[in-house]
């Protein structure tokens, strides 16, 4: 015997037999030089056997009797297969060897007959057993493997495809595009050819939105699908799906011998293998989507993927909806402010006339008796008039900008110009408001813009600062820097706080509490949109108690867009 034979550690053979002469032979034989190392323990029942298999340290290979006082037959093999399953076992039985091979059927690796055991014949059975349910064991483990890199795989397919569906769905806020994006993510990864039919929404008929591999057979599946909608109820299909919310997978369309007409549809359309899934939100069911495919048969995870994406269109659809709600809301909203600013602003403009002619009244009167003919305070409700039209006009430009009607007239002009008028305009305000206003121009800003629209850009920002300058003065800066003209309007008042600042150019947005400030919260968004169209920006710099800083940046050249008048 080698050296290398003498160090192997020997193989440990768990012997289950109840018969001392069987048992005997069997000690004999592995006892033989020739049968190599073995170390042999002896059990006569099969309850010693388990207890003895799930014990330390586990045998290597098991000689089974299959005719024990507790068990017979292949009850034996089945339970020491359960307890011990990573142990091989070799059955011993009687001369007939039909027993044996039903043995080896039902797991056993071999099995010898009693009374033709030899050292080399046992020896040869227990290593060949032991090599043969490691080499099974290894098959299965990589058999395994390759079973959970496919179902990776697949999951991670299933998750990629979830991501492109729901990518889809969220690329517009529009239905149709919406499904026609979704439509075109699956085919051809998924599926081969897509359907998907929505009721409601911005299609007043519901039709298909549809996407072959083949784009020019598209249309052949909207046709073959109105074909079946438009003929009698069917027990499965789209209709089905829409009215139960259940979806419907059918695995293998040729293979169902059952007749129906949405197999003869697929059939008729190539499908085969199909699903039909509905459209949900939450209990309501929006329409649904077809999937179907020609060379391989969609099962179960199929189904739980494309339910899941039922259920993302569903919530994308429902979005796009309110969307499309709310723009309609918004599109009532600004054609009521522009009819309203209209029809107020006649009756206003007539009472400021008449104002005005009672103010030139006043003044050319000679008579001492003008103060009892004349209200007193008739210069406090002018001015109010006066807010009362610049309210209007800010209400006119929300609902021109929102509407797209609000169009530049350019000209060439020089903005220091611009911001005379507009302090001299409103020297009567920053009286009021106990606020010197300075303008710092020192030479003239020339430029290509719309006059009325800086006009309101300088009043609009003018106003600001006087009503919220805290009776400080007010500056207004007018230069230029590079190829832009700049203007800066900068007061000394409360400030702006900095989680403000990022918000006061929205519509309808305020800083301040309107119990202590009057105003709709337009001026600066009127303002930013103005700017903004002439291709300028602008921006504040502010410090609560510091008072703030306004300034806007405005190319003195027409954009090349605005030249060509494009």
């Amino acid at each position: 015997m080698s050296a290398t034979q003498q160090q192997a550690p020997a193989t440990r053979v768990l012997l289950v037999e109840d018969n001392p002469g069987d048992a005997d032979l069997v000690t004999l034989a592995l006892g033989e030089p020739e049968a190599g190392a073995f170390e042999l323990e002896q059990v006569a029942k099969l309850s010693d056997a388990l207890a003895r298999v799930r014990g330390s340290p586990r045998p290597d290979v098991i000689l089974l009797d299959l005719s024990l006082p507790d068990a017979f037959g292949l009850e034996g093999l089945r339970q020491l297969g359960e307890a011990a399953p990573q142990v091989p076992v070799v059955v011993l039985t009687g001369a007939d060897g039909s027993l044996g091979a039903a043995a080896i059927q039902a797991g056993a690796q071999d099995y010898l007959l009693k009374g033709a055991v030899d050292a080399a014949l046992v020896s040869r059975a227990l290593r060949y057993a032991i090599e043969r349910h490691e080499h099974a064991s290894r098959a299965r483990l990589l058999a395994a493997e390759r079973a959970a890199r496919v179902a990776a795989e697949a999951a991670r397919e299933r998750m990629s495809l979830l991501a492109a569906a729901s990518t889809a769905v969220t690329h517009s806020l529009e239905d149709r595009h919406a499904l026609a994006s979704l439509a075109s993510a699956v085919v051809p990864g998924f599926a081969d050819w897509c359907a998907i039919r929505t009721s409601g929404g911005e299609m007043e008929e519901p039709e298909w939105i549809t996407a072959h591999r083949d784009a020019a057979s598209a249309a052949g599946i909207s046709a073959s699908l109105d074909a079946f909608l438009a003929a009698p109820e069917s027990s499965c299909g789209p209709a089905a799906v829409a009215s139960s919310g259940r979806a419907e997978l059918e695995e293998d369309v040729a293979s169902d011998a059952t007749p129906s007409p949405w197999r003869a549809t697929l059939e008729e359309l190539g499908a085969g293998s199909a699903i039909v899934v509905p459209v949900r939100l939450r209990e309501d069911v929006l329409g649904v989507i077809v999937f179907a495919v020609s060379d391989r048969r969609f099962g179960p995870d199929d189904l739980a993927v494309t339910e899941e994406i039922g259920r993302r269109a569903g919530v994308a659809i429902a979005n796009c909806r309110l969307y499309r709600e709310a723009r309609l809301a918004v599109a009532a909203r600004d054609e009521f402010l522009t009819v309203a600013a209209h029809e107020l602003r006649t009756p206003v403009t007539v009472l400021q006339l008449k104002l005005q002619q009672v103010a030139l009244k006043q003044q050319a009167s000679i008579c001492g008796t003008c103060d009892r003919a004349v209200p007193a305070d008739y210069s406090g409700a002018s001015r109010q008039i006066l807010r009362l039209g610049q309210l209007i006009e800010s209400l006119l430009d929300v609902s021109r900008i929102a509407s797209g009607r609000a169009k530049l007239e350019r000209e060439d002009l020089d903005l220091c110009d611009v911001a005379r008028e507009a302090v001299d305009r409103l020297r009567e305000l920053a009286s009021r408001s106990r606020s010197a206003v300075v303008l710092r121009c020192a030479e003239p800003v020339r430029g290509t813009w719309d006059r009325l629209a800086l006009d309101r850009v300088f009043v609009n920002l003018l106003s600001n600062a006087l009503k919220f300058g805290a009776s400080r003065p007010v500056q207004v800066r007018v230069g230029t820097a590079g190829e832009q003209a700049v203007i800066e309007v900068e007061d000394h008042g409360i400030g702006i706080a900095p989680h403000d600042i990022g918000r006061i150019f929205a519509q309808f947005e305020r800083a301040v509490s309107t119990r202590h400030f009057g105003g709709l919260g337009l001026g600066l968004y009127v303002t930013r949109c103005l700017v903004e169209q002439q291709g300028g920006s602008i921006s504040v710099a502010s410090q609560p108690g510091s008072g703030s800083v306004f300034t806007v940046r405005l190319p003195r050249a027409a954009p090349a867009a605005a030249r060509t008048g494009t």
